[in-house]
């Protein structure tokens, strides 16, 4: 047979050593089809397409595999199977098959091998072992597969396929952050926070933003509120360092897309807890009216100490949305009226005046003490009449408030009204906090009546109480004027041993205070 047959001759080769075996042997047959020589090679049934060939056909899709019988792979050597010629038949060449070795995964349990035919000898020189040749005659790249143009029919069995060839070594696991630097687009940043830290106000800032929102939605998505307080947070103290307008503008758009309820009360809910509290009071500052309207209902509904007083230090450092605060103050409940009309007091909201005037009036006490507390904070002159009304309440827990809240120059307008209070006040305490209050505002009239009461003259049989003499040497001390010091110096040799005790450590202290570069006694 010539190099490389069709496969027709294939075809008729292989039908004639399959017939049945009659009088003649197999060397006979073989020349009485015209074989002169064979040579079997097993390659791939359909080679690989060359570089710039138009593709082949697709494979057709594989049978089911069947739990029975070989799945159409020969089994056995049908050269050695097949017995040979007691004697050398002289003029027939040599004809050999080597099969490969099976699939490991489709091969059976060896059971031995045949015994290799002694009659033909084996060749003289062997070729070396080679890329496997193709079963079918060289075609054009671009003609269609052989099988597909011989209008032969199939062959009895296919050939065994060739061995699978071993699969390419997993590659290793990326590194921590190779993933994510892989992933990322080319000019983004591998972390968006050290990124906006590095340069707030790049020119990337809104890819930068834009990564961070998508990353907080992803820890809202999953409950981790800490994290997207970290994001948040981070974004909020990165803006304050903002100057240029449009980085600005792309700040606002972004932190508008991502301050939703659902994230404020996720703020607030980790405002409890001492390790969040901080970065949750930065975030919720951010959110404005809502963040406060969120944050009273959180005061309202507290449960204990420890929740209004985190919603309460939080609101006193909102700086937008605190006129919600004067319409709580007509609230059902006496606690959260309290409660807001402290939280404005501390604020120092002027326009809230009127309402707390009218809870002067109010049944509960405790409310009372607050507005009291709250107007003399304030101390501005649309409050003074409103405190000379709580100056006259029945109660001294009121009167004690106005004068503990009185004080610093906002209240100059309240000097007179508390002298007038400390000559009509019965309650001792309340009287001591009048006089001490007086000093805390130090202006002239303020002092001018301190020195009066110092003085050992005056009602009770010519002499007045020692203690409110006290109470006036000391507050003489928080005046500190001329004036004030030099009635000190006056009352060191007082006959009250008390008097001139108290009017010599004020000297001291105030002689400490100027040494002081910082205008304080040290220590």
């Amino acid at each position: 047979m010539p190099h490389a047959p069709l496969p027709t001759e294939v075809f008729a080769l292989v039908t004639a050593l399959a017939e049945q075996p009659g009088a003649d042997d197999i060397p006979t047959r073989l020349r009485a089809s015209g074989v002169t020589r064979v040579s079997v090679a097993v390659g791939p049934v359909t080679p690989p397409d060359a570089p710039g060939a138009s593709p082949s056909a697709p494979p057709p899709p594989p049978s089911p595999r069947s739990r029975l019988g070989t799945e159409g792979i020969l089994r056995g050597d049908p050269m050695t199977d097949i017995a040979s010629p007691e004697q050398r038949v002289p003029g027939v060449p040599l004809v050999t098959y080597d099969p490969p070795p099976p699939p490991e995964e489709t091969s059976l349990p060896a059971t031995g091998s045949a015994p290799p035919s002694d009659a033909l000898p084996a060749p003289a020189s062997p070729a070396p072992p080679g890329p496997p040749a193709p079963p079918a005659p060289a075609r054009p790249s671009a003609g269609p597969p052989p099988a597909a143009a011989a209008p032969a029919p199939a062959p009895p069995s296919a050939p065994p396929p060739p061995p699978v060839a071993p699969a390419p070594p997993a590659a290793p696991p990326p590194k921590r952050g190779a993933s994510t630097a892989a992933a990322a687009p080319a000019g983004a940043p591998t972390d968006p926070l050290q990124e906006l830290a590095r340069n707030p106000q790049g020119p990337n800032v809104g890819d930068v933003l834009a990564v961070l929102g998508r990353q907080l939605e992803n820890a809202m998505s999953a409950n981790r509120f800490e994290q997207a307080l970290a994001i948040a947070a981070a974004i909020v103290k990165q803006e304050a360092r903002v100057t240029d307008a449009s980085a600005r503008r792309n700040y606002g758009i972004a932190l508008r897309r991502m301050y939703t309820k659902a994230l404020l009360k996720g703020f607030i809910h980790l405002m409890a807890a001492p390790a969040h509290r901080a970065e949750a009071i930065v975030a919720l500052r951010r959110g404005g009216a809502e963040a406060v309207e969120l944050l009273l209902d959180r005061l309202i509904a507290a449960r204990d100490m420890g929740e209004r007083r985190a919603a309460f230090d939080a609101l006193r450092q909102m700086k937008e949305g605190t006129d919600q605060l004067v319409q709580k103050l007509d609230h059902k409940d006496w606690f959260v009226v309290r409660n807001v009309a402290e939280l404005i007091g501390e604020l120092g909201m002027e326009e809230a005046v009127p309402a707390l005037s009218r809870l002067l009036d109010h049944r509960e006490e405790r409310v009372r003490k607050a507005a009291a507390l709250a107007l003399a904070k304030l101390g501005s002159g649309s409050a003074a009449e409103a405190l000379r009304r709580a100056l006259r309440d029945k109660s001294p827990e009121v009167r004690m408030q106005v004068a503990l809240g009185v004080g610093g120059r906002r209240s100059n307008a309240l000097a007179m009204p508390l002298v007038v209070a400390i000559d009509g006040e019965k309650d001792e305490a309340v009287q001591r906090e009048l006089v001490l209050a007086l000093g805390r505002i130090g202006t002239p009239d303020a002092v001018q009546a301190l020195i009066k009461v110092a003085q050992p003259t005056g009602r009770l049989f010519g002499r007045k109480p020692v203690a409110l003499r006290v109470a006036a040497v000391e507050a003489l001390r928080l005046a500190a004027t001329a004036p004030a010091v030099g009635t000190l110096e006056g009352l060191q040799g007082d006959a009250e041993r008390q008097v001139g005790a108290a009017a010599r450590e004020a000297l001291l202290e105030l002689k400490k205070r100027k040494s002081d570069p910082r205008g304080r006694a040290p220590g």
